[in-house]
């Protein structure tokens, strides 16, 4: 991870707690774009979990043997712990990924490489807990190639209890790339009606929210040969 531990990464909590109805229909286009049909007997990571709600979707939709989920703030751990109920999940408050050398095959993360304040190490974090043949996907909007992101970057800052990084889509390909994995991307193309709410300083007009989720949110497929 190589971001500092932290009680919550957003300095308004309650703006955090309102994460999983945003970030339902997102998770939803991640689940049906993967590559694998079936998670059966799969141990899946997910980095930069958040109050877990990820990895519970996922495993409705597709169960997996084991979860993990990871992150630097720990009230949001604590939560996503509680709500987990008899999953198969184990939530942790970490900012590495030493224990879980070679034990995943499927990892994910959203909207999270952008916090990363050392990308190399964290490639190569996730290249090393990788299974061979195993994938991590990044869904990402917030990079430097992103129109919105010189203002976006601003308003984060100001709400954000971590460091946030100024990642062009180059150097993350890069970065992937020479950890070792194969690098693929796609343009995240929510092909859905979205609920346009009022105009904001992340979306000042329609079109700003229309462009974003079909042409500047990525979908990365690192691959571990």
């Amino acid at each position: 991870m190589t971001s500092k531990i932290v009680e919550t990464w957003l300095t308004n909590s309650q703006e955090e707690n309102s994460m999983f109805d945003d970030h339902y229909p997102l998770w939803q286009v991640m689940i049906d774009r993967i590559s694998e049909k079936s998670l059966e007997g799969k141990t899946v990571l997910d980095v930069g979990c958040n109050q877990g709600g990820f990895l519970r979707v996922l495993y409705q939709q597709k169960p997996f043997q084991k979860g993990i989920g990871v992150d630097v703030a720990r009230q949001a751990i604590e939560i996503a712990n509680n709500n987990k109920k008899d999953l198969p999940i184990h939530y942790e408050a970490r900012n590495d990924l030493e224990p879980f050398k070679s034990e995943i095959q499927v990892a994910f993360s959203h909207e999270v490489l952008y916090l990363v304040q050392d990308l190399k190490r964290h490639a190569q974090e996730m290249f090393d807990c990788l299974q061979s043949q195993g994938v991590y996907y990044a869904a990402l909007g917030c990079h430097s190639d992103n129109p919105l992101w010189s203002n976006w970057k601003k308003v984060i800052e100001a709400e954000s209890n971590l460091e946030v990084q100024n990642y062009s889509l180059n150097f993350i390909a890069d970065t992937f790339r020479q950890a070792g994995f194969l690098v693929f991307a796609q343009k995240f193309m929510l092909n859905d009606f979205m609920l346009m709410k009022e105009s904001s300083t992340y979306f000042p007009n329609v079109m700003d929210s229309l462009n974003y989720y079909w042409d500047y949110k990525i979908l990365w497929k690192f691959v571990k040969p």
